[in-house]
């Protein structure tokens, strides 16, 4: 569990949220369960929010505006709307816990799918220092989606630029294609290759991902030093519909898969 201590109010709207949420409910005198009651939740989701794991949802910040008459939907909003580089936050929590992944990546493979030497080339060029905290890192996060007793349905979509730009070596780069191939012949994993010839289309602007936590989704956008969150329903339909799109226009499964073994018999 988190160290509510470490949250940062004064730089993060949402550790302020996190702070003010279990301030105003221990000053009501109630416990993370009677709170949960009253909201309709998981006791563990009230857990997660207080300990800066989890983002405050719009629909529970009006129930606590309801109660309490306070200003949370305002706070909220203004976190959503905010780039205040909190991108982490709530990250790893919704990973672990998504029962479906959809994700395109434009130009590198997505880190759940990289290999340990992928990632030490990527970061061999990046401005963290701490590669062996960032590898490990990268690696639990790997470890809490695979080593699940019930892993999640992944399905992705790749650039054609992803398997054409260079990351390490010739054989860091096999290797890498050698997994995705064989993460491919899992039957909870799809992934699709977007070929240079399908032209301009409406991922080219960036990666991102949809997550199916519970019964809703959520949607991470990747940039540099600051992914996004986002959590609204009609944002992140948004982005499920250019997922649609993109998928309309990918390779098929078996072509995917032939167009893998060939972009790895071109590393030699």
């Amino acid at each position: 569990m988190e160290d509510p201590q470490a949250l940062a109010p004064d730089r993060s709207l949402w550790d302020y949220i996190a702070v003010e949420l279990r301030r105003m409910r221990e000053a009501r005198g109630l416990s993370g369960n009677k709170l949960a009651q009253q909201l309709g939740c998981d006791r563990s989701y009230v857990s997660r929010v207080e300990n800066g794991r989890m983002p405050l949802s719009l629909r529970y910040a009006r129930e606590l505006d309801r109660l309490w008459e306070t200003t949370f939907v305002r706070l909220v909003r203004l976190a959503q709307a905010s780039d205040d580089g909190d991108w982490f936050t709530g990250l790893t929590d919704h990973e672990a816990r998504a029962t479906r992944h959809r994700m395109w990546s434009a130009l590198l493979v997505p880190g759940l799918l990289q290999t340990p030497d992928y990632v030490r080339a990527l970061l061999h060029v990046g401005v963290d220092r701490d590669m062996d905290a960032d590898l490990e890192q990268r690696l639990a996060r790997q470890a809490t989606v695979w080593n699940s007793p019930k892993p999640p349905l992944v399905s992705v979509i790749l650039s054609w630029t992803v398997l054409s730009q260079p990351v390490g070596s010739v054989e860091v780069m096999r290797a890498q294609i050698s997994h995705l191939m064989e993460l491919a012949e899992e039957p909870h994993i799809s992934i699709r290759v977007m070929e240079a010839a399908s032209g301009a289309h409406n991922g080219l602007d960036g990666s991102f991902r949809l997550l199916t936590v519970g019964d809703r989704e959520v949607a991470f956008t990747d940039a540099p030093e600051r992914g996004r969150l986002v959590t609204t329903p009609s944002d992140v339909m948004k982005y499920a519909v250019r997922y649609d799109r993109l998928a309309d226009l990918a390779a098929p499964v078996g072509t995917s898969r032939t167009i893998l073994g060939e972009s790895m018999e071109a590393y030699r």
